[in-house]
């Protein structure tokens, strides 16, 4: 066993510790924390437009089987690792031997409860716009501007990043080489990434609140953690590409795995991390869902 086959083991443990235990622990234990501290009987306007008798209790569910979901997922990991030193698989040809989809396949399942609990979060949210429909609400009229939410620098980062790729691309394809069907669909792909990226962008800073509960220090906390997640991962999303393109040209194959486990464990430290770290549930203001409370 080499050394890039150790450092493929120990990357690819932290990927399984990162995505399928760290941060869903984090997760349960926030909503279980709301849960405990905010419970129904107090705060109505957090439960009420639920369609199950115990709403608390069908919360508690879901997010246990999300817990449970990912354990198993880990376990499953854990498991391939395990049956890769024992058949003395060399890691370190994973690229030659065709098979480096196992890597990228086995993120699209580390990620599928992270999709599902913001599936259910969304429809939770959307339910819970519906009941208040109705309701008298009042609104902050000031204008929110870009830069009060995202600093200059990073926006200015995110775009020399995707300037860095497209020229370090086309360098690579020839500047006054004819662009092929490929080049096209790959400058085409990350320009509709970024675009879209910029649309969502737009809607949080613009559009109504997700929760039309929420307080307005709230709501602006939520905007600037979103704002800054679309913007990391579009910076992200260029220096993986240009990561990438370097160990293909340069031969670099053994390295691919190991780049691209630290690559999906990057994007969930400033995906899912970054919105635990900045919009941390202690600070949340829940006495809007009391109900003698105004909607904001």
């Amino acid at each position: 066993m080499t050394i890039v086959d150790i450092l493929f083991y120990a990357i690819f443990i932290s990927q399984i510790f990162l995505i399928s235990y760290h941060y869903p622990k984090k997760t349960y234990e926030r909503n279980l924390y709301v849960l405990r501290k905010y419970p129904a009987e107090a705060y109505p306007k957090l439960y009420r437009h639920s369609k199950f008798a115990d709403p608390g209790k069908a919360v508690h569910r879901t997010i246990r089987r999300y817990l449970y979901a990912n354990i198993t997922i880990a376990v499953l990991g854990l498991g391939l690792l395990t049956a890769m030193a024992a058949s003395d698989y060399a890691p370190r040809d994973i690229k030659e031997n065709e098979q480096i989809m196992f890597i990228l396949l086995f993120f699209m399942v580390q990620t599928l409860p992270y999709m599902l609990l913001e599936i259910s979060t969304h429809n939770w949210l959307k339910n819970m716009r519906n009941l208040a429909k109705n309701s008298t609400r009042k609104a902050d009229l000031s204008p929110r501007k870009l830069f009060d939410f995202v600093p200059p620098l990073y926006l200015g980062a995110a775009i020399l990043a995707f300037v860095i790729w497209a020229i370090y691309y086309l360098y690579n394809k020839g500047f006054t080489s004819p662009w092929d069907w490929q080049t096209y669909s790959t400058i085409v792909f990350m320009t509709s990434i970024n675009i879209v990226f910029i649309s969502l962008g737009y809607k949080f800073l613009r559009g109504k609140k997700l929760d039309p509960h929420q307080s307005y220090k709230d709501q602006r906390q939520l905007i600037k953690t979103t704002l800054r997640v679309f913007v990391f991962a579009s910076i992200l999303m260029s220096v993986q590409l240009v990561v990438f393109d370097a160990i293909n040209q340069n031969g670099w194959d053994m390295y691919e795995p190991i780049a691209m486990s630290i690559y999906f464990q990057v994007v969930i430290i400033f995906g899912v991390g970054q919105i635990l770290r900045m919009f941390k549930i202690e600070d949340i203001d829940f006495d809007v869902y009391k109900e003698d409370a105004w909607l904001v």
